[in-house]
Order: structure tokens, then sequence, then C-alpha cells
């Protein structure tokens, strides 16, 4: 079975606490305490992603951005999510050394 733990967690920060999700499974459950009334595309792809994940459609990393985003609209990402994606090291590094 593959891990649906995230290589880093995301911060969320609800009613002035913050909360560490540190898998797809916990953005699942936080997704689902998420008000109906706020629910919106964003909060929708998200909760996809993250069952597309659980199925073994998608990875847990694109399942966490999806989450990441999510919480980035809603305005609930506790600070900003430099997590690297895979092979985002690589590139960054062949451009800083120019042509």
């Amino acid at each position: 079975m593959t891990s649906l733990a995230f290589r880093a967690p995301v911060q969320v920060k609800t009613s002035d606490v913050i909360h560490d999700i540190n898998s797809v499974r916990e953005a699942l459950v936080f997704l689902n305490q998420w008000p109906r009334a706020r629910r919106g595309p964003v909060y929708s792809c998200a909760v996809r992603s993250c069952n597309a994940a659980i199925a073994g459609q998608m990875t847990t990393d694109q399942a966490r951005q999806a989450f990441v985003g999510f919480a980035r609209i809603a305005g609930v990402l506790a600070k900003y999510d430099f997590a690297p994606m895979a092979g985002a090291d690589q590139k960054l590094r062949v451009s800083e050394r120019g042509p």
C-alpha cells in the first residue's frame, strides 16, 4: 500500500489555532469539517484529489498540492507553503547556473 503521508505538513489556521495536516486522510477530515456554505469548486477539487490519491489514481504530492491550493484560496494557509515539487530543485539548480 502506498503511503499517504505528506513529505511536509500543511499548516492551516482556524480560530487562531494552527493545525498540521500530515496526510491525505487528515486533509480529508479537515475538508469534511469545512462549512457547507463555503464549499466551492476549489474545495471540490481538493476533495476529489484526496480521494483519487487514496484510490491510487493520483500521487500524494498531487493531492497535497490541491489541498494547499484550497487552503490558500480559502485563506486558512498558516504560512507560505514552499515544499518543492518533485524535480523542482533540479530545475532550479540548472537555471541558477545560467546558459
